[in-house]
């Protein structure tokens, strides 16, 4: 089952980059036109299959391996967008991409030799559903607020993993005891269910928005690497998933989880939209920036 769910989520992991790409073009240009608009519901498209696989692959493996395989989709999208958006593939940008990937596959191998099957209670059952309404309110909050690129694609990462979480609870629930596993303690498995599809159009929502202000790249690294933390996190603090880890596995876990944080910070600043967006803001001479200004404010020359 592990190697049909690994299947699984390399062909998401492919078309999340390949839906992210065209959903980060549709936003990015805002054209009305219906080109866009078909380019935008071909991503969505993209995006609901990328959730059918994963749903599945996290039914049938454990999350610490079946959810960093989706930091594929980096190397997936890196040759999308040479090939169809004109994207460069400098040195920096390729350096950035192999430090996100060491960074996720160092935390995944290190977090897999301590899997077991997780063990639900209603105090962690609970917990998550406490979590995933949390979460949802704050990323609304986060739509509507000034925050930059970098604190949406980390508050949409939170929210993913959180939800990755909860469908893997929730898919082996359904394989090992069946649907009548669902009424669980209390019925909250329902509640639960209610909860991720609510966080889910929530993250879908603000990850738009995380197109708009920066490239489909950096998004991508970023929800690829801060989403399998939190899906392992919650694994290991509310359903046991992960026990027995030594000092020196903790301490390889925050250095891979470090790494990968560093290589999507690498991708923010040397993406090529991001380099020709300095340089076009520091070649901008004082005369054309007073007039930008007085444009913004309706006064004209």
């Amino acid at each position: 089952m592990i190697i049909t769910a690994i299947v699984l989520a390399i062909a998401a992991a492919f078309c999340l980059a390949l839906g992210t790409h065209f959903q980060q073009y549709a936003v990015a240009t805002m054209s009305p036109g219906r080109r866009r608009q078909a380019t935008w519901f071909t991503g969505l498209g993209l995006m609901g299959m990328v959730t059918v696989l994963n749903v599945v692959a996290l039914g049938l493996g454990p999350v610490a391996i079946v959810q960093p395989i989706g930091a594929l989709s980096l190397v997936f999208a890196a040759f999308i967008g040479r090939r169809y958006f004109g994207l460069h593939l400098n040195a920096p940008l390729l350096i950035s991409i192999g430090v996100t990937l060491f960074g996720v596959f160092a935390f995944v191998s290190t977090s897999a030799r301590f899997t077991h099957e997780l063990v639900t209670t209603e105090s962690s059952i609970t917990t998550l559903l406490s979590v995933l309404v949390a979460l949802s309110v704050f990323g609304a909050l986060f739509v509507f607020s000034t925050a930059g690129h970098i604190p949406r694609v980390i508050m949409t990462g939170l929210i993913f993993g959180t939800v990755a979480a909860a469908t893997h609870v929730l898919a082996r629930t359904v394989v090992t005891t069946g649907l009548p596993g669902f009424d669980g303690p209390d019925g909250k498995w329902w509640w639960v269910l209610a909860a991720v599809a609510l966080a889910s159009a929530v993250g879908f929502w603000l990850v738009q928005t995380a197109y708009a202000s920066g490239p489909a790249e950096t998004v991508l690294a970023g929800l690829t690497v801060i989403d399998p933390i939190v899906a392992v996190i919650i694994g290991g603090a509310l359903f046991g998933e992960y026990t027995g880890l030594t000092p020196g596995a903790v301490l390889l876990l925050v250095l891979a989880g470090a790494g990968g944080i560093t290589g999507v910070w690498m991708l923010s600043k040397f993406h090529p939209r991001s380099l020709n967006s300095r340089t076009a803001a520091t070649s901008e001479t004082p005369s054309a920036s007073l007039q930008n200004h007085l444009n913004k404010q309706g006064v004209r020359s």
